[in-house]
């Protein structure tokens, strides 16, 4: 066995002792592995442990939707043809056809490549082998093409995919094919080292939010990959690595545990994280998970995540709040599962269990209106990986309520179950309630938000059995929110001057004043009047590009729409009572 020489120099000059981690069913190897294949993510070893232990827990759940979404993978076919990027591109259909095509076809080489690695399934490892040969020729074409911005954010992911179906899948491949893999990878990361990652924009400090982690991360797995098999590659991940440290770790989310770019961006900021440093510390010993711990808050998941997920199409705030279809609990609960694994958080258990669909692919609502080309996101194989069923699955105490000044938002529950009430309000003044495992109320935002607003959402006071909240400033309050733990909640708006139109993904019953839903929550109004309902008055539509390109929705949603009257004084409020958890 070779020593990796970028993990001796580390360790003598930075003078690094690795030390073991926390207990796991897994373990994490110890020692360099060269080339050997796998290594990235579990060596040979491990996976066999893994698969041992695929009935512990909840495991025997993620290896069944794994497999599914296999199946569903062994329906498509493999990528022929390569999607030139355009110049006149005026409304970014070809830069999205772009994108989710290479977002698709990561998803199921690697997808596809998990399911092979962990079960030896013959037909998994063909399918991941075809996949990763004609997606690598397919889309060869682009290590030639000039880099940027545009460019790299795809087809970052891309490699990353083809790299990692190239570690779980090395003994499918022939040394020929293996070359042929090697040298598109190698040409393609080498164009985008010298013309891109190494230019002064991108390697400084302003480059180190979202973008900056999903190309770093995915460029850096490329780079483990082929960690002592192409000579460059060791160049490259001191590159990667110097970045995590300077910038993307320490700076790449706001202080108190946010992404200012949106809360999507923090889940796909983690993903990204966990990706590299898990890969990084089997690879080489580096141990970023114990160094950059205060840089790895899941706040924002603690606050945001409302309840169960079953398998099947996702809908905004199904069950992550103030959050669009895509970024529900099957974007959020692969990242809880590896936190809890590594810093033994048994919160962060309990809510990424709350996701039946661990290990399915993910199928987003988003397809390209002319190629067809739909965005997917594989979180399957890891989840099955990180899962770790020594881990309790506890909601042991933790706040209630929670507060981001970065972003303007805050979060008040009642209580950490699942059909609990879950309140959130952001800058713009919008206003999600949670209850009875369903977003009851949707009201839009008061205003358009954006970073130097001087409206925020505050947690004003909690004292464990009464919450309450404000939006506006300091002089204006606009929007009153009590809760009475554990189960109502009262909402307050202020100077209202039209009617107050909401969204449900309900639609309720209504006597009088009151409104309720199956399952018992009930909604009264205390000042002012309800108008009317409409069912089925609004329909989910999706566009990307600034609103110029609309996407195709395989599962149209309509939603009804509630019309409260404010009273004589400009005001309405209501009452939301649930039955008590």
């Amino acid at each position: 066995m070779r020593v990796n020489r970028l993990r001796v120099q580390s360790l003598l000059v930075l003078g690094f002792i690795v030390l073991p981690s926390p207990s796991t069913e897994v373990g994490l190897a110890q020692e360099s592995l060269a080339a050997d294949h796998p290594r990235l993510f579990f060596t040979e070893e491990e996976r066999d442990r893994l698969w041992e232990n695929r009935d512990r827990g909840i495991r025997p759940l993620i290896w069944k939707n794994l497999a599914e979404s296999a199946e569903w993978c062994l329906t498509k076919s493999p990528r022929e043809e390569w999607i030139e990027p355009l110049a006149d591109d005026p409304i970014y259909e070809n830069l999205y056809d772009r994108f989710y095509a290479m977002m698709m076809d990561m998803s199921i080489i690697e997808h596809l490549a998990f399911a092979y690695a962990l079960s030896g399934e013959e037909k998994y490892g063909e399918a991941a082998r075809e996949w990763t040969l004609s997606c690598s020729k397919a889309w060869k074409p682009d290590s030639e093409a000039t880099p940027d911005g545009g460019k790299a954010y795809a087809v970052s992911r891309l490699l990353k995919g083809i790299a990692t179906s190239y570690d779980l899948v090395h003994d499918r491949f022939s040394q020929k094919e293996r070359d042929e893999i090697r040298e598109m990878l190698a040409t393609t990361a080498s164009n985008y080292y010298e013309n891109y990652f190494t230019t002064e924009t991108i390697l400084g400090p302003g480059f180190h939010t979202h973008h900056a982690i999903v190309e770093f991360s995915s460029f850096g797995i490329v780079a483990l990959t082929l960690l002592d098999e192409v000579p460059e590659a060791s160049k490259w991940l001191e590159t990667v690595i110097e970045k995590f440290e300077s910038h993307l770790l320490p700076t790449g989310l706001a202080p108190d545990g946010a992404q200012t770019e949106g809360a999507t961006f923090w889940a796909s900021t983690m993903h990204y994280r966990l990706f590299f440093m898990d890969a990084l510390r089997r690879v080489t010993g580096r141990d970023m998970f114990e160094e950059f711990a205060e840089f790895m808050n899941a706040d924002l998941a603690l606050a945001s995540i409302a309840t169960t997920k079953e398998a099947g199409w996702n809908e905004p705030n199904q069950t992550v709040v103030l959050e669009p279809p895509y970024g529900q609990l099957d974007y959020y609960s692969p990242i809880l599962l590896c936190l809890a694994r590594e810093y033994r958080r048994p919160l962060y258990q309990h809510l990424a269990l709350w996701d039946r669909s661990l290990g399915h692919i993910q199928k987003t609502r988003y397809i390209t209106p002319n190629r067809k080309e739909q965005l997917l996101f594989e979180f399957g194989g890891y989840a099955f990986a990180w899962y770790d069923a020594a881990v309790p699955d506890e909601p042991i105490e933790a706040p209630l309520s929670y507060q981001f000044d970065s972003v303007g938002q805050a979060y008040m529950r009642g209580s950490w179950d699942p059909k609990g009430l879950l309140i959130a309000a952001d800058r713009g003044g919008q206003v999600i309630v949670h209850a009875g495992g369903i977003p009851v109320v949707m009201a839009p935002g008061i205003i358009k938000a954006t970073a130097e607003s001087p409206y925020a959402a505050t947690i004003i006071r909690d004292d464990g059995a009464v919450c309450k909240m404000a939006w506006g400033t300091d002089e204006d309050a606009q929007i009153q929110v009590k809760l009475t733990r554990p189960d109502s909640v009262q909402l307050r708006w202020i100077n209202v001057k039209e009617p107050l139109v909401f969204r449900s993904h309900r639609t309720p019953s209504t006597v009088a004043r009151h409104l309720t839903w199956r399952g018992g929550t009930q909604l009264s109004v205390v000042n002012g009047s309800l108008d009317r309902l409409e069912p089925n008055a609004y329909e989910v539509q999706f566009a990307v590009g600034n609103g110029k390109l609309d996407l195709i929705d395989p599962a149209p949603r309509k939603y009804p729409e509630i019309y409260l009257n404010p009273s004589d004084d400009h005001e309405i409020e209501i009452l939301i009572e649930t039955k008590n958890p």
